[in-house]
């Protein structure tokens, strides 16, 4: 096991190199496909996407879903900001928080016949931090509740043992087969592993009624896996979306769920691979599960894909920043302090991050 303390101190220098890479020259994803002449070159970088914010009302939340939130306000710059986070409010709780979550492991097929099979990665994925118990720097517990924990720690280490929020142990449904139309996706080559890429507004069309199909309630955390499956906008060589979370209204109510790719080493040029995409969406949907939450307006020139945005989403600016636990790549995400702009930083160690990566609270734009 590689603690996380150890990580820093082997990666932090390696990641200060890789930003000043990325802000003067940009990620790049060598892509080849059948369309394409081999070796173009196609500009990518690693990214998330976020959808509209479709449940800004706090009684109608209340009204259609069961999952366990709590609600707060700061007030910064003169403006006063409301937000939303899964469990219970840790300035005032000691309570264990556990959200029942299902694996959907999806089998993806092309048009020219290769295939990408999400189920080749659920025992790995099951296996991992996000659901198992590792050491962290604030005690043995989930990657998720190890974040929560830190990133509130100047009210839960008055009884650090107790507050949590947790994932269940996952369930497994069935694999489902999606067949992908050539209008719509195609397969190419990233550094000699290759891999699928799909528009993304078909992509979450196509999930949104699994969420109805396998009659998930609105407690449950659903989790869509895939593995060396990415999404692009428009063109395929606007890639690559390796995440996202959501908030949805159907038939069960107001329904959160999260698509991550599992995906192998070198594809891209910095160390995203196996679990990092679900770690940085399961802390958001932690932090922000309605994906309602506005902050201050922030930006960072090493993620410049996300330009001045007033997301309340906790994995952004540190994509590529990345900490192994167990063999696993996890990454580094911003705490509350940071986006709500607070000095001191009420996190652990009056970190802005969990691997204080950051050492003030967010840039304005």
């Amino acid at each position: 096991m590689t603690s996380p303390t150890f990580s820093v101190k082997l990666f932090v220098p390696l990641i200060a190199v890789v930003m000043v890479l990325t802000m003067t020259l940009g990620l790049s994803l060598s892509l080849t496909t059948g369309t394409h002449a081999a070796g173009v070159k196609f500009h990518a970088q690693p990214r998330f996407f976020h959808f509209a914010n479709r449940a800004s009302d706090t009684a109608a939340r209340a009204a259609t879903t069961r999952l366990p939130y709590w609600s707060s306000s700061f007030t910064s710059g003169g403006t006063h900001y409301t937000y939303s986070m899964v469990g219970t409010n840790p300035t005032n709780s000691t309570a264990t928080t556990t959200v029942p979550t299902s694996i959907v492991p999806l089998k993806v097929t092309f048009s020219g016949g290769r295939t990408f099979d999400g189920t080749q990665k659920v025992a790995s994925t099951k296996a991992s931090p996000i659901f198992q118990r590792a050491s962290f720097s604030v005690g043995t517990s989930q990657y998720g509740d190890a974040i929560q924990r830190a990133e509130f720690w100047k009210y839960v280490s008055w009884h650090p043992s107790f507050y949590h929020v947790l994932l269940g142990a996952p369930t497994v449904t069935p694999t489902v087969n999606i067949t992908v139309p050539a209008a719509y996706g195609s397969t190419q080559n990233s550094g000699g592993t290759p891999i699928g890429v799909i528009d993304l507004n078909w992509f979450d069309a196509h999930i949104q009624p699994l969420l109805t199909s396998h009659h998930f309630t609105t407690n449950i955390l659903p989790v869509f896996l895939t593995y060396n499956v990415f999404l692009y906008q428009g063109d395929p060589s606007n890639c690559c979306i390796i995440g996202y979370h959501n908030a949805v209204t159907n038939s069960a109510g107001l329904q959160t769920y999260i698509w991550a790719s599992y995906n192998d080493p070198g594809i891209f040029s910095v160390p995203i691979e196996d679990v990092n995409a679900l770690s940085h969406e399961v802390s958001e949907w932690y932090n922000d599960p309605f994906v309602s939450n506005a902050v201050p307006p922030w930006s960072v020139p090493s993620e410049p894909q996300y330009g001045c945005t007033n997301l309340l989403e906790v994995g952004d600016p540190l994509v590529g920043v990345v900490f192994t636990v167990n063999g696993y790549h996890l990454q580094d995400e911003a705490y509350f302090s940071w986006f709500a702009r607070q000095r001191p930083a009420i996190g652990f160690h009056r970190q802005y991050t969990y691997l204080g990566t950051f050492t003030t609270y967010s840039p304005s734009c």
